[in-house]
Order: C-alpha cells, then sequence, then structure tokens
C-alpha cells in the first residue's frame, strides 16, 4: 500500500508541477505578446490559440489528482456529519466508487478523443495554424490520474479505516461511533 501511495502521489506532484509550470509559461507568453504588440506593433501570432489549447488545459486538468489526495475538494458532508463511523464509511466508499466511475468514463472517453485528433493531426486555425493533437492528452491523463487518486482513497478507506477517520475528520467536528 505504502509503494502504491508513492507511485500515485509521484505522479499526482509530477502533473502538478506541470500544471504550474504552465501557469508561468502562459503568464510568460501572454507578457510578452503585449510587449510585442505595444512597442513593437507585432504580436505574436497564435498566442491565443497557445494559452486556451495548452496552458490553460494544462493548468485546469492536470492537477487534479494532487487535489484528491490533499481532499480539497469540495466535499459536501451535511447529512453523513451525523452519521456514525462504519455507514460514513460505506457512504464514502460507494461515492468513491460512483466517481472513480464517472472520471473512469471521462478518461476513456477523453481518450478516443485524444487518439481521433491525433489521427487527423488537429489543428486550431487563429492569426495562424496551431498544432492542438497533444494537448487533448492533457484531458485523459488527468481524467485517469484523479481515478487513481480516488480508488486509492477508496482503497484506504477499505483497508485503513483509522487512517481513514483521521483524515476526513474535521478539527471542529467530533466523530461520531
Amino acid at each position: 500500500m505504502a509503494t502504491l501511495e508513492k507511485w500515485i502521489r509521484l505522479l499526482s506532484k509530477g502533473l502538478a508541477l506541470i500544471g504550474g509550470v504552465s501557469v508561468v509559461l502562459m503568464m510568460i507568453h501572454v507578457v510578452a505578446d503585449i510587449i510585442a504588440k505595444y512597442l513593437f506593433n507585432s504580436p505574436i501570432e497564435g498566442t491565443l490559440e497557445v494559452v486556451s489549447a495548452y496552458y490553460m488545459v494544462a493548468v485546469v486538468f492536470l492537477p487534479l489528482a494532487i487535489a484528491e489526495l490533499r481532499r480539497e475538494h469540495i466535499i459536501v458532508d451535511m447529512f453523513i456529519r451525523h452519521f456514525a463511523f462504519t455507514p460514513r464509511v460505506y457512504t464514502y466508499v460507494l461515492t468513491g466508487l460512483i466517481t472513480a466511475g464517472f472520471y473512469g468514463l471521462l478518461a476513456y472517453e477523453t481518450g478516443e478523443a485524444a487518439l481521433h485528433a491525433l489521427k487527423i493531426n488537429e489543428v486550431m486555425m487563429g492569426t495562424s495554424f496551431v498544432v492542438v493533437w497533444p494537448s487533448r492528452w492533457f484531458l485523459p491523463i488527468g481524467f485517469g490520474a484523479i481515478t487513481l487518486a480516488i480508488l486509492f482513497h477508496v482503497l484506504q478507506a477499505i483497508l485503513r479505516p483509522d487512517e481513514f477517520r483521521n483524515a476526513v475528520a474535521e478539527p471542529e467536528m467530533p466523530v461520531v461511533d
């Protein structure tokens, strides 16, 4: 279990790093485009296309798994917070499996779309043609990684319920047994 956690965390951190680097590259690219446009009257061609097809997609989808591993996604627990611990675990496992199934389906479908984009050498037309098929892979990679992270948390809730108890209990909320 520790090795599995290590690999999932390594993958998630790597994808989050790529997402973070994408933010910095997007900032540099946009600033360079503005400088080129207003100082030299010659904007960088394809900036809008690269920003929207590459940087923004990487920023949104690649870090999904690290947010799940840190339990930073929004959780609505108005009702289950009042459950005893065992029903709370069952509920978490059930909703985790449903969510993982949903993200797994998204990974599969976006993977199929990425394969299609690769086959047709998909481009985006704007001020210039920008090849965008590589960015189509960010979605299935991000969705696949969050699927693994959710399944890891489900497995952790089943095999190590005491660790699960500590991970989901909020300091101001007592755990009901």
